[in-house]
């Protein structure tokens, strides 16, 4: 892994981050995260328990959300399974389910005060949509071009409108609580999905 892929290498020109003091500031987020909650974080509670300054903290990131979609983004990575099984219907579901799951808990609440945050930081909103929506879109698209690639799906299937339509459902039902992201629900948005994708060459 090269420095401008690595996380834990990006930081103020002159100033690489020290891996040891990233993965305490990550550990320690984690940890207030599941004892606090998102609104009980603060930059100076975070370095605190991370045992490095604010200083080197505000060097890395301008504010609190930046490092808690820097956790987040590491976990997705970690926990949501981008797998090349052969099928694309079983690496949809596998996906989509993963997302879910991951949603259903605490993330949840996480990803929605996230969420929040980007409507009224354009900063933040650009960094979130760059740094983590574009990522987990990417992930996305690959599956589907795969399965285009197999001729599993139309290869004119709009792959950026396809997946709009796996993460509308996922947020709608993520910030209203309506209904349930689960299992059923999962399965079913797969098998929409690729219903439209083929129907997308008629």
């Amino acid at each position: 892994m090269n420095a401008s892929s690595d996380p834990a290498a990006r930081a103020a020109p002159g100033r690489p981050r020290s891996r040891q003091a990233f993965e305490a500031v990550m550990s320690a987020t984690e940890t207030l995260l599941r004892a606090e909650g998102y609104r009980g974080l603060t930059m100076e509670g975070i370095a605190k328990a991370a045992g490095v300054g604010k200083p080197t903290l505000y060097r890395w990131w301008p504010n609190v959300p930046s490092i808690v979609m820097e956790v987040m983004k590491r976990q997705a990575e970690e926990e949501i399974a981008d797998s090349d099984s052969g099928s694309v219907r079983s690496d949809l579901i596998r996906f989509i389910g993963g997302t879910c799951e991951k949603l259903s808990g605490p993330s949840g609440e996480i990803m929605s005060s996230l969420m929040a945050e980007a409507q009224l930081n354009p900063e933040f909103a650009a960094a979130f949509r760059e740094e983590f929506i574009s990522a987990r879109r990417e992930r996305l698209i690959a599956i589907l071009r795969r399965g285009a690639a197999r001729g599993e799906l139309s290869e004119d299937a709009d792959m950026e409108w396809l997946a709009d339509l796996v993460y509308g459902p996922i947020w709608y039902r993520l910030l209203n609580g309506h209904a349930a992201l689960d299992e059923r629900f999962a399965s079913s948005l797969a098998e929409a999905v690729l219903l439209n994708a083929n129907k997308s060459a008629g």
